[in-house]
């Protein structure tokens, strides 16, 4: 009896004690998880900037200066006639075999702008006529699809009113290349050259000296062939230091190709 009672004594020594040794363990775990978070190194970037005084020299007809983080933010407007918007438009298999989806987007002075997606069983293929309204003007259209042999079943579209305003180029791609749908642009029309800046701290280890970072990109329509949006190698990019963002204001002289632009990027208030 005297050794079934000493078993049972250390059983509930056992109970007892394996307990508080994961408690002990799980506060020690918390504890150097705490001590790491109070040790890390925070996160390091400089003030945030805007642009103030933006001006242009050399070739600036046609020409556009736009924000590429805040839409309908204009810097230069160098554009005195009327512009083309171009959309580019699709009704593909959206990775269901059921199911066939409308879309597009509408570049209006540089800003991309998305249309409504339509969603349509497979019916539609049968023949199905399809009314959007583009952003820029209002103006409703009529796409019509059907199987035709492609991944895009986008065949056709046009105008669904008397008339459409606005000048307007609506273009799809297809197995052979971009094509175009519709077209009210007038020849005389040239294509604006639309930048888009960028402009934004950079973020650092505590260790690392404050950067900014300054970019000016090309904007290419539809209507290039372009696959990215943007025309390659046509572009401004530079890193402010430290010791430049010293003061308040930072001049900024960025030449792309024949035009230049000039502009201050004055720290925000806190």
């Amino acid at each position: 009896m005297k050794k079934s009672s000493k078993k049972l004594s250390f059983s509930r020594r056992l109970a007892i004690l394996v307990p508080a040794v994961l408690l002990a363990g799980i506060a020690a775990v918390r504890a150097a998880e705490t001590h790491r978070a109070e040790t890390a190194h925070p996160l390091s970037m400089a003030a945030g900037r805007h642009v103030e005084n933006a001006k242009c020299s050399g070739q600036c007809d046609n020409v556009m200066l736009v924000s590429d983080q805040q839409p309908d933010v204009q810097y230069y407007d160098g554009v005195k006639d009327p512009t083309c918007a171009e959309a580019m438009l699709w009704a593909n298999a959206n990775g269901r075999e059921d199911q066939i989806v409308f879309g597009g987007y509408e570049l209006i002075d540089g800003y991309q702008t998305n249309l409504p997606t339509q969603t349509f069983g497979l019916d539609v293929l049968d023949g199905k006529d399809i009314e959007f309204t583009l952003p820029d003007s209002g103006s409703m259209f009529t796409a019509h699809i059907k199987d035709i042999g492609e991944s895009n079943f986008l065949d056709s579209v046009e105008c669904d009113q008397l008339s459409c305003s606005g000048f307007t180029r609506m273009l799809t791609d297809r197995d052979s290349g971009r094509a175009t749908l519709y077209d009210s642009c007038a020849s005389s029309l040239n294509a604006p050259d639309i930048y888009a800046l960028y402009q934004a701290p950079e973020v650092h280890g505590s260790d690392t000296d404050d950067t900014y970072r300054v970019s000016i990109g090309l904007r290419a329509l539809p209507s290039t062939g372009s696959t990215t949006g943007w025309v390659e190698g046509a572009g401004f990019e530079r890193v402010y230091t430290s010791s430049e963002l010293a003061d308040d204001t930072v001049h900024v002289i960025a030449d792309v190709g024949e035009t230049t632009f000039e502009f201050d990027l004055v720290k925000d208030a806190e």
